[in-house]
């Protein structure tokens, strides 16, 4: 796959109709979004860092020339001031309020950590705002293949959701399907 940075976005009023369809990743600093992107793409494009918050643009990465990714900055804990906080936030709504070829956001989470309150607050807004959205429960290769069907069994939200793991990248497969998919209907 060829994968291109086409734009970073500092400020949502920068933001230009790609022409293509767009999917956004969302979720905490630290839940895996660059390197899912690398991971999903076999490409090393997006910076990754063990270090949160060092994602601070919206990274706009064009797939094959068919769609666009989103990798917004995260959300949760960074080493950065309010200022810099309220700014990631108004970047990141503007965005998700104004793409009209907005057509899936992705709110990855750490498959140990689950949904808490700021995922549920997210997925609210983006009903508000009319927007789908998909979870991807992250590092799955982290826990037992037990924990993980236990999980799944409870998640209220499970068709709602994709399983991946970097590392062996299940749940490739399903998610690069589910993109193809969306391309596709939208001919």
């Amino acid at each position: 796959m060829k994968v291109n940075l086409i734009k970073c976005l500092y400020n949502s009023l920068e933001y230009k109709d790609t022409g293509l369809t767009e999917f956004a990743f969302a979720g905490r600093s630290n839940s895996g979004k660059s390197s899912m992107i690398n991971a999903l793409f076999n490409c090393n494009i997006a910076k990754v860092s063990k270090t949160p918050g060092k994602t601070r643009t919206i990274n706009l990465y064009s797939v094959d020339d068919k769609y666009v990714i989103a990798d917004l900055p995260g959300y949760g804990y960074a080493k950065v001031d309010n200022e810099t906080i309220i700014h990631w936030k108004n970047l990141i709504e503007g965005y998700l309020k104004n793409s009209k070829r907005l057509d899936t956001v992705f709110i990855l989470t750490d498959v140990r950590r689950g949904l808490d309150s700021d995922e549920m607050i997210l997925i609210d807004w983006l009903k508000t705002i009319k927007k789908n959205y998909r979870i991807i429960f992250t590092k799955i290769d982290k826990i037992s293949k037990n924990e993980l069907n236990l999980i799944k069994k409870n998640n209220p939200l499970d068709e709602y959701t994709f399983y991946f793991s970097c590392l062996t990248k299940e749940g490739k497969q399903e998610i690069l399907k589910y993109l193809a998919a969306k391309c596709l209907s939208k001919k």
